[in-house]
């Protein structure tokens, strides 16, 4: 293989590209089931805990309905937070009897249980499992405000009077917590259906009310499981795609909007003009990758069968990020492919680096866009 051919089929553009990835502001809207169940705690909260009347029992509700909207940043390792505002509400069906106490059994007993919580989450997103579903868990912490609207009363044996009356409402607010587990679906750039299940718990309070016509208080447990599906939407610039990839007559592989190595004819063999190659970074990284290292190493040690007479090490950027940031990231880039020459015998003496930031793109794109073809290093090496 003749010099010019070999460095050039060595120098394939290498690119990693970052994995796609909805990061940065997001909105989430949803619905769904919410269910307090059954052993939700109450009790009297009676001074001394005595009384004709003190009992110490569960409430059972009917299914009801949650509903929760939030907005949040995806960070670009894994995690979410997000504020989250959120509504449920429940039908009470009966409270369950106990020793020397009747109890309120449904069709006794009415009102229900509504509940507005604002909580702040934490979640990791399972990123790189599936190229369309995504798992995630989170926790999160927050206040709740719990209003109770409940009235009953039973009578004794068909009584014309209640033998047992109960009220008990208005609200109060808690610290509250959640934990959270769910699916991400992806529909479309930027668009996500999210399917999740939240078990969610305010603090138990102390609510006024009557117990038989005297007031009495009642400690209340609202805890629910939830089953909920809605979309989560991107506000930010869509991630930079995937590079894709074709392969060359010498068997190296460039991203498609690259050119392959030439094949030059055997009578070329001592054209000694100028090469060169790029080595490609990944999204503001100024690290080689091995596949980097290989190919640098490769190409001095072609380079160095012949007499160097220069190398010029040109580091760029894309134009996402400030100016001045691209500029010192283009300078370590340059650094980067500069060390690794000179690790691999090429005379420090005879390597210039050149710093151009976001100023010379491969591919023209506007300001504050994520292009792989743009994060590079590019090398020509001249002979005597």
């Amino acid at each position: 293989m003749k010099l010019k051919t070999t460095l050039l089929a060595a120098a394939a553009s290498l690119a990693i590209a970052p994995a796609a990835s909805a990061e940065g502001l997001y909105g989430a809207i949803g619905a769904g089931l919410s269910y307090m169940g059954y052993e939700n705690d109450i009790s009297n909260d009676a001074p001394g805990g005595s009384g004709p009347f003190a009992f110490d029992s569960s409430a059972d509700y009917n299914k009801g309905i949650g509903i929760y909207a939030a907005l949040g940043y995806a960070w670009d390792n894994g995690f979410r937070t997000e504020l989250e505002f959120s509504y449920r509400g429940s039908d009470i069906d009966q409270i369950d009897p106990t020793l020397a106490f009747s109890g309120f059994p449904s069709g006794s007993i009415s009102g229900s249980t509504d509940t507005y919580s604002f909580m702040a989450n934490v979640l990791y997103d399972f990123k790189g499992l599936s190229d369309v579903v995504t798992p995630y868990v989170g926790v999160g912490v927050g206040a709740a405000n719990v209003n109770h609207t409940i009235s009953g009363a039973v009578a004794a044996g068909g009584a014309p009077t209640p033998a047992l009356s109960i009220a008990y409402g208005a609200s109060r607010t808690s610290l509250a917590g959640q934990a959270i587990a769910g699916v991400a679906v992806d529909l479309a750039e930027g668009l996500t259906l999210d399917v999740s299940y939240r078990y969610f718990k305010p603090i138990k309070q102390t609510f006024a009310g009557t117990l038989n016509g005297s007031t009495a208080g009642f400690k209340v447990e609202t805890e629910s499981h939830n089953i909920f599906a809605g979309l989560r939407w991107s506000f930010g610039e869509p991630a930079a795609p995937a590079v894709q990839y074709k392969d060359c007559w010498d068997g190296s592989s460039v991203p498609m909007t690259a050119e392959c190595p030439p094949q030059l004819l055997e009578e070329q063999s001592a054209d000694l003009d100028p090469v060169g190659f790029t080595v490609y970074f990944d999204y503001d990284k100024a690290n080689l990758t091995p596949q980097a290292s290989t190919l640098i190493a490769e190409a001095a040690g072609r380079a160095l069968e012949n007499d160097i007479d220069g190398v010029v090490v040109s580091g760029n950027t894309d134009t996402s990020g400030s100016s001045a940031y691209n500029q010192a990231l283009s300078e370590r880039r340059a650094k980067a492919v500069r060390d690794a020459l000179i690790a691999n015998n090429v005379p420090a003496d005879r390597i210039r680096s050149e710093a151009y930031g976001e100023s010379n793109p491969a591919k023209a794109t506007p300001d504050g866009v994520r292009e792989p073809l743009n994060r590079r290093s590019e090398v020509t090496i001249s002979f005597e």
